[in-house]
Formats: C-alpha cells, structure tokens, sequence
C-alpha cells in the first residue's frame, strides 16, 4: 500500500506525523482536533498549564520512539511538529530536515 500526504516522501512523512501529533496534542490538552491548527498556540489557545504539559510531553515519547521535547521552545503546534520531526530524523539529515534548522 502507497499513501502520498505531501510533494516528495518527506513532505509526505511529516504530513502523517502531524496527523498523528494532533491527535496526540488533542488527547493531552483535552481539545477538539479542529482546534489543533497550526497556528494555535499551546498556552493561550490550548489552555496547556503544568499537568497537562507533563501528560503531553509523556505521550509524544510513548507515540515518537522517546522523542523529548522542550514544550517551552515550541509555543505553538507548528513549533512542536517542526521539532518532532527534526528529533525523529536527526541521525538521517544531521544538517536540518524540511528547511529545519538543527
């Protein structure tokens, strides 16, 4: 089975994760998926306080193979895909990923 979510195989690849990514940021926050857009901020628009940032960050290390992620680094979803995907393929593209900087 072939399923294309983007231009090229990385785009792509980063498309499924953040499907993925929302669902999780949705689950952790408490949030409809609708409001998980990315431009949303986790704070202010995704009422993120303490406890639900330490529920997000365990999910995103169970759901992305022990990815951790400084939540204060990234305030919006945008931020926080961008990062996901960089940590995940950090060992395959060392210099940046999708216009990453590393």
């Amino acid at each position: 089975m072939c399923i294309k979510a983007g231009t090229n195989e990385l785009e792509s690849v980063k498309n499924l994760m953040g499907m993925a990514l929302k669902a999780v940021v949705a689950d952790a926050l408490q949030a409809d998926l609708d409001e998980v857009v990315d431009e949303a901020r986790l704070v202010e628009d995704l009422r993120m306080g303490s406890a639900e940032s330490q529920v997000l960050r365990e999910l995103i290390a169970d759901t992305f193979d022990g990815i951790e992620v400084d939540l204060h680094q990234t305030p919006t979803f945008s931020a926080l895909l961008d990062r996901v995907v960089l940590s995940e393929f950090r060992d395959i593209a060392p210099g940046g990923v999708c216009g990453l900087a590393a």
